[in-house]
């Protein structure tokens, strides 16, 4: 078993997920790219303390809608 391999089980594993062996072999030669993508996002100064773009704010905000 390789590093990348050995790295997607554990972490499925950590995730409490079991995949087929057969999806295994999908990530753990996916996995490369993903972790590029991944090394992208955090690749940028400007956005490193930057708030997701669709933020979910559960508070309500009263419309008056009689004016």
């Amino acid at each position: 078993m390789d590093a990348t391999e050995s790295r997607v089980r554990s972490l499925l594993a950590a995730a409490k997920l079991a995949p087929s062996e057969e999806e295994i072999a999908g990530l753990v030669a996916g996995y490369e790219d993903y972790q590029a993508g991944i090394e992208a996002l955090y690749a940028v100064p400007e956005t490193r303390y930057a708030s997701p773009a669709l933020i979910f704010n559960a508070a309500p905000v009263f419309a008056d809608w009689a004016q």
